[in-house]
């Protein structure tokens, strides 16, 4: 069998969530970093969007970090990520949904709406907000475990995770505060910070804070 091809950019959260899966599930795998400020000719030839994390598995192309880490859950089965009942695999993708379609957005707007402070005191208080029904939707609802759907890791977790380890950057750069209220996704965090596949994962967070004024500027 082909070693597993991962095309990765290290300041990418969302080739972080690929990563951090391979280490999980301790697959063998070649890591090929691509400058996305200058892409390769060839990198757009496998990569339509022109975005990282591509995977290539037996010579099949597989793109879009939800997609690539659901396919390598299923293909490779020895450490499973996803629970077995359906109910509870249409919850971890609902939580994975609940990610990209509102944690994800209303972090976004505190880059795009950078100057307003109207906007982003609204933008801060619907974040805190959201992290509270993260708190009590989810983790005061598990009877059991620090993860995010109990006592085993999951895609969930690897979901979300890239994103909170820039929390740090959000905070330095626009006051965002870790709600009070949210002490067992404290807890989540610690836990996930204790993993291999974060430590070989994780970017200090000045990074994190330069590519964001970067992106700041390039609004402007």
């Amino acid at each position: 069998m082909e070693t597993i091809k991962i095309y990765s950019s290290a300041r990418c959260p969302y080739a972080q969530r690929t990563r951090m899966l391979m280490i999980e599930k301790e697959l063998s795998f070649e890591l090929i970093e691509v400058d996305l400020r200058n892409k390769p000719d060839w990198f757009l030839s496998i990569s339509p969007y022109g975005k990282v994390p591509v995977v290539v598995d037996d010579g099949e192309t597989i793109y879009e970090s939800a997609i690539i880490n659901e396919y390598l859950d299923e293909k490779y089965e020895d450490i499973p990520l996803m629970p077995k009942e359906p109910f509870e695999r249409a919850e971890a993708r609902i939580w994975m949904d609940y990610c990209t379609n509102k944690y994800l957005v209303l972090s976004r707007k505190l880059l795009t709406d950078n100057g307003n402070d109207e906007l982003q005191s609204q933008n801060k208080e619907k974040l805190k907000q959201a992290m509270i029904y993260m708190e009590k939707e989810c983790f005061e609802k598990n009877e059991s475990g620090a993860f995010w759907l109990g006592e085993n890791i999951s895609l969930v977790d690897l979901h979300y995770a890239p994103f909170f380890e820039r929390f740090s950057a959000f905070k330095e750069l626009f006051g965002v505060e870790w709600p009070e209220e949210c002490l067992k996704i404290k807890g989540w965090w610690k836990e996930m910070q204790e993993r291999d596949s974060y430590k070989m994962t994780v970017l200090p967070t000045d990074q994190h804070i330069d590519l964001y004024q970067s992106i700041m500027r390039n609004m402007s």
